[in-house]
């Protein structure tokens, strides 16, 4: 193959120009030494490249190849090229019947390929190729490129693997496993198993962080996800969904019985107490499980979610539910309420109502304790068990809080002076930000003062606060709120729960006022809570006084206040003129109507033994007709507590 330089213009003298003429005198130099011109154009190349013959045979390569591959020029010189190819790498096809050009397989591939240095480590290279031909146009050789593109490959490998990978915990995360589910559902179907799905929701994980803080909370997750991740067979997957949630997708599952098993020693995993720090916690785990095929993806997973909210909808731990592929009218309804629920408060459906705090010694007025209550359209009035959990569901319980607070204030301000306000707040209103400027709004828009409010909380929420909840109850009492410990006595530590807040009031649960006269070792506990609080210089409340027998016993053991049917059921808001005639009375009413009419239970007096009684007749239809205006105005006891609870006065969850 001859070269010829390409004609250049002459001036008119006959030599050619300056600039053509440079450019006529390095094409020379070049074409005298066609080794020069090989060196520049190919051996000194910074890209990586080779001259392969047609079956993929190297027979020159260039020093950037070498150091690309990281090996001599003699290892690679007369050895095929698929010497550098990754063995991960799926097998090339054989040459096509009828090509073109005879060339190897591995030489037509262009594009990334996956290449493997002489160390053993991977490399990412983009390989192109050119054939060069006789003058007769049979091809000759082909000139191989690869340009190292390893970096960009593995920056777009980071992104791909954290837009598909939990950050916190490594595991795949819920984009992930929607790919992977969608291939399991359809290998499933061709060799006739099913796919399983385990959704865990860890219990109370919620109080961990509370009290150790979000980064022992971190720590926590990452220990569970490691004991899920070893838990597995090869071919499941474990998934963080977020938060405290994970699900471990099962495949090639027989039936139930397999995926309960895998639940099983899911949850004896988790058994062990794990150390965060030099605590030990010790957790457990509420499981939905479903099973299928021939079903979509979306499906599923709300199968196993809704199987999920069952094992925990009775507030029970460590339970297993498992779809049964209908969903029941207790569901159905359950999910309408919580669509009304929405829009209860923008339709002024929800109501305070307020049970009455008295003194043992005398039964004089103290304060009211607010109760929420949801005045449903069409269900009627509904206690607060019968609506709180669609308010979690749907995270409405702050909302909710925040209105109790505000409107228990703006009644407070109108009572005599004398009367104080007691406000259930939930663990979660309690933690968010912004809570101690909440209290401070509602008691200067209202014009209550601070003394006057009492803010009631759980045993476990002082417990397990979190040291923002305890800036929070700082800032409120240093007001001149005062804060009331409910249910003192049944919670994991009363000790370390009156140490941990300012505590003003404890208030004994009324699981135990319900046997102090029938049971001596009930007895016992309450005397001795009583006096504990006392000890400690704080107002004891007993709640949950149903009789005068109980309220006499408390009163002889020292108990100074006391509240409880047998004082008054919650009834909705007195007016300002009916607090002040009751609070100058010694009993209080039975109940308390809307429009502040106060209905007393008549006194007993026995007629003289020479007076003929009053008619039967009428004294039936006065007690029947006062029944009446009483039921109207009072929940029964099996509105109170709801139809599953026995106990005629259940405990008030509200806000």
């Amino acid at each position: 193959m001859n070269l010829r330089a390409p004609d250049v213009p002459r001036s008119r003298t006959g030599r050619p120009g300056s600039a053509a003429g440079s450019r006529l005198r390095a094409i020379d130099t070049l074409l005298a030494d066609r080794g020069q011109l090989f060196r520049a154009l190919f051996l000194t190349a910074p890209i990586s490249k080779a001259l392969v013959d047609l079956d993929g045979h190297f027979l020159v390569v260039n020093e950037a190849l070498c150091a690309l591959t990281g090996r001599a020029p003699d290892d690679l010189v007369g050895r095929h090229v698929d010497l550098l190819a990754h063995p991960d790498e799926a097998p090339l096809p054989d040459l096509p019947p009828g090509a073109e050009e005879p060339l190897d397989p591995w030489l037509r591939m262009d594009g990334e390929r996956r290449l493997r240095r002489a160390d053993g480590t991977e490399l990412w290279a983009l390989q192109s190729h050119e054939v060069v031909h006789h003058t007769t146009g049979e091809p000759q050789f082909v000139v191989l490129s690869l340009v190292d593109v390893t970096d960009r490959r593995r920056a777009e490998e980071d992104l791909v693997r954290r837009a598909f990978t939990d950050p916190l915990t490594g595991l795949p995360n819920r984009r992930a496993l929607g790919d992977r589910l969608h291939h399991a559902l359809a290998l499933s179907r061709r060799r006739g198993l099913q796919v399983g799905l385990v959704h865990l929701d860890l219990d109370r994980f919620q109080a961990v962080n509370d009290v150790l803080g979000h980064e022992a909370g971190d720590q926590l997750l990452t220990q569970v996800a490691d004991r899920l991740r070893w838990s597995t067979r090869v071919e499941d997957t474990a998934v963080r969904l977020g938060a405290d949630e994970f699900l471990i997708l099962a495949e090639d599952v027989e039936d139930l019985d397999g995926l309960r098993a895998l639940a099983d020693r899911l949850l004896s995993v988790l058994d062990d107490p794990f150390l965060i720090g030099d605590r030990e916690i010790v957790l457990s785990a509420s499981v939905g499980l479903t099973l299928g095929s021939d079903v979509a993806p979306d499906d599923l997973l709300r199968q196993a979610h809704n199987a999920l909210t069952r094992a925990k909808s009775d507030g029970s731990r460590a339970r297993i539910e498992v779809h049964d592929g209908v969903l029941s009218d207790s569901d159905v309804d359950q999910l309408q309420l919580e669509a009304d629920l929405r829009h209860a408060l923008e339709s002024d459906e929800l109501r305070l109502f307020y049970q009455p705090i008295v003194a043992l010694s005398d039964e004089t007025l103290l304060g009211y304790e607010a109760l929420i209550r949801w005045q449903h359209p069409s269900r009627g009035l509904l206690p607060p068990g019968a609506f709180l959990d669609a308010a979690e569901n749907n995270r409405l319980t702050s909302k909710l809080g925040e209105w109790v607070l505000r409107q228990a204030c703006f009644d407070a301000a109108g009572w005599p002076s004398g009367l104080r306000v007691h406000v259930n707040i939930s663990a979660r209103h309690l933690a968010e930000p912004g809570f101690a400027e909440l209290v401070a709004a509602a008691l200067a828009d209202s014009g209550l003062p601070p003394e006057r409010l009492e803010l009631e909380i759980t045993e476990s929420t002082a417990l397990f606060a979190a040291d923002a909840t305890l800036q929070a109850v700082s800032e409120v009492t240093d007001a001149g709120v005062t804060l009331a410990l409910d249910d003192f006595g049944t919670g994991y530590s009363a000790i370390t729960a009156l140490h941990r807040l300012p505590i003003h009031t404890v208030k004994i649960d009324r699981s135990f006022v319900a046997d102090v006269v029938t049971e001596p070792s009930t007895a016992a506990l309450v005397q001795g809570l009583v006096q504990l609080g006392l000890g400690m210089g704080l107002q004891v409340i007993a709640e949950g006084i149903e009789d005068l027998d109980q309220a006499q016993w408390l009163r002889d053991h020292g108990c100074v206040m006391a509240q409880g049917y047998a004082f008054g059921r919650p009834a909705p808001l007195p007016t300002r003129e009916c607090a002040d005639e009751v609070a100058g009375r010694e009993a209080l009413p039975a109940a308390v109507l809307t429009d502040g009419t106060v209905i007393e239970e008549p006194p007993v007096v026995e007629p003289p033994e020479d007076e003929a009684p009053e008619d039967e007749a009428a004294v039936v239809e006065a007690a029947v007709v006062e029944a009446a205006v009483i039921e109207a105005a009072e929940p029964s006891a099996e509105q109170e507590t709801g139809p599953a609870d026995p106990d005629p006065e259940p405990t008030e969850r509200d806000g």
